[in-house]
């Protein structure tokens, strides 16, 4: 069903900057036959860092937040910071824990490297069993790896491991790579040893091999980057869907593809063209859209932002020559593609269903960086959310053709939109040298009068503390000038204490910052201060309290005041958020 609506700003879809019918899934979705208008386009909020993994606190939150929301969740969306999600995820990493595997694939590398990158992409710490359980098997099974007939535990070896620690593991990577390359024919494509047909299945995972280590700084053969460029191209159907086996017809002049063709190898096709295509260099986001790194150092960074290199990942690697690779050919294969997929889009398949799901969310990332234009809770990714919700087991796993491990692990890693992670880390990252991350996200970043304008990383709340208490009138200044540079997800007790004695006695400032910071929480605990907030003799200080307000209580339209209020106004919201408060919180302490 074709799923096209009007959109009402400017967009890039069908590889137009000035088409006016979206027919993207993004931005809108056709459900029972009503058009659904496309979602706005917001910040995207970098994943959790690297926490400790507490499943119990995720699930707690979560169910916190089902029950503020019954009534207006039909209104709203997820993406992969929603408690709601994270508790799913959490869930689903316990059982992953608990070891209960089912299902084919279970002693595989490639199940385990699954296992092991959801473990890191939720943040958990590099000395996870599950994560060492990995490493170790990439180091054993190197000799097992090279006579199967199949490349996918080679390319989840190499994608786990790049994840992990580029540098330190950069000699297993280039022993898989070696292997990987075994798997290619002659035209192009990769598939299994003994074959002579390219597979498309296989081939998305070895370009996503490719790109894994070329953004990683690990040298990719170029000849073999175009020659499978050319093969995807020549191996698409003419109505913009791939087959399964690919059926190269040995020339551009594009042939019916028999094998299988549907959602699956769609995805797979598309992700393979955009992948490869943005290594050649040929495919890169809008002007402006990609920051550049080397912007975030300099005399005129606070000394405090300034890059150091760990070490461990090293900065993008220049795009590799494109060769005999014809850009329009690309562009016009990109353009059926994505046609083709937004009038077939849909989540349910014949078999493998977890692998597509993933491969939905690599193809989607990859769109919306190339786009510049990634919404902060896409309507394809709330109908993926929604389905896995459905389908996730009561232990929390889910099972297909591919067993619980490979398949639960797909299913994280979509929840928490891991390929957006990766094009986001390849960006460019580092550490400042107060020992706090540089945000991933660095299409956010940008220098502003001499000052590093950035989305908060979730662990920083200690930075934003030292603003507040020494009065840095210059980060205030970039604080407060932009909304979305706080990006705060948990904070422990006692900080969220100094935030609150801000806001009852801080400079005006230094109020609606820290007023920023507790509404981002979206924890019922803070609504006590917020109410107060509404006291607050400054203006900005209010609407950002009530913001907040609306924002935990998951109603947008809300109590008020309006942005113009007077003073009757804003006493009549303040008495109905304490009533809202005490609905929720009937044992509580009354509010002054």
């Amino acid at each position: 069903m074709e799923t096209g609506t009007v959109c009402r700003r400017r967009c890039r879809c069908n590889g137009s900057r000035n088409t006016d019918l979206c027919l993207r899934p993004s931005h809108a979705m056709i459900s029972a036959g009503t058009a659904v208008a496309h979602s706005q386009p917001g910040r995207q909020r970098r994943g959790p860092g690297r926490s400790r993994f507490r499943p119990g606190r995720h699930a707690a939150v979560a169910a916190l937040a089902a029950c503020l929301c019954l009534s207006a969740r039909g209104a709203l969306g997820v993406s992969q910071d929603s408690p709601e999600v994270l508790a799913m995820v959490d869930k689903a990493l316990t059982f992953l824990e608990q070891g209960n595997a089912s299902g084919p694939y279970v002693d595989d590398l490639g199940a385990k490297c699954l296992v092991g990158l959801a473990f890191l992409k939720r943040g958990i710490s590099e000395s996870h069993p599950k994560v060492q359980e990995a490493l170790d098997a990439c180091r054993q099974d190197v000799a097992s790896e090279e006579i199967k007939p199949y490349l996918y535990g080679k390319c989840l070896a190499i994608i786990f491991l790049t994840e992990l620690d580029s540098t330190a593991h950069r000699e297993l990577i280039e022993v898989y790579a070696a292997q990987v390359k075994q798997h290619q024919k002659p035209h192009g494509g990769f598939g299994y040893i003994s074959a002579t047909t390219g597979d498309t299945s296989q081939t998305q995972y070895a370009a996503l091999a490719f790109w894994s280590m070329h953004v990683a700084g690990i040298s990719v053969d170029a000849d073999s980057v175009q020659r499978c460029v050319n093969w995807i191209m020549r191996t698409r159907d003419p109505t913009g869907v791939w087959g399964y086996q690919g059926e190269d017809p040995g020339s551009f002049n594009l042939v019916a593809q028999q094998d299988q063709p549907g959602r699956s190898m769609a995805a797979a096709g598309m992700s393979t063209a955009m992948i490869l295509g943005n290594m050649l260099g040929l495919l890169k986001p809008p002007a402006g859209e990609e920051a550049a790194p080397q912007e975030a150092d300099g005399e005129n960074v606070p000394a405090a932002l300034r890059r150091v290199d760990t070490g461990k990942r090293k900065l993008r690697a220049p795009p590799l020559p494109p060769g005999n690779v014809d850009p329009k050919r690309l562009d016009d294969a990109i353009r059926a593609g994505r046609g083709w997929f937004d009038k077939n889009f849909g989540y349910e398949v014949p078999q493998y269903q977890s692998y597509y799901v993933y491969s939905v969310e690599r193809y989607m990332s990859f769109q919306e960086y190339l786009d510049g234009d990634a919404p902060e809770e896409p309507q394809w990714y709330n109908a993926g959310y929604e389905f896995l919700k459905k389908t996730q087991s009561a232990d929390g796993s889910w099972n297909d053709h591919c067993g619980t491990p490979s398949a639960t692990a797909f299913s994280v890693l979509f929840l928490l939109r891991s390929t957006q992670k990766s094009i986001a880390a390849a960006l460019g990252e580092g550490t400042l040298v107060g020992g706090r991350g540089l945000p991933r996200d660095l299409s956010k970043v940008r220098v502003r009068g001499g000052k590093l304008v950035y989305n908060q990383p979730p662990t920083e709340v200690d930075a934003l503390l030292e603003m507040l208490e020494e009065d840095q009138a210059e980060a205030f200044d970039d604080l407060l000038d932009n909304p979305a540079a706080l990006d705060i997800a948990d904070i422990e007790a006692a900080d969220a204490q100094r935030l609150q004695q801000v806001v009852r006695s801080g400079p005006a400032g230094a109020r609606l910052l820290a007023v920023r910071a507790l509404a981002k929480l979206r924890s019922v605990e803070q609504a006590p201060t917020l109410i107060y907030a509404l006291t607050d003799p400054d203006r900005r200080v209010v609407r950002e309290a009530r913001d907040g307000l609306r924002s935990i209580s998951r109603n947008f339209e809300g109590f008020g005041p309006p942005d113009n209020f007077d003073d009757a106004q804003r006493q009549q919201a303040v008495e109905r958020w304490k009533a809202w408060y005490r609905s929720i919180r009937p044992d509580a302490a009354p509010l002054p």
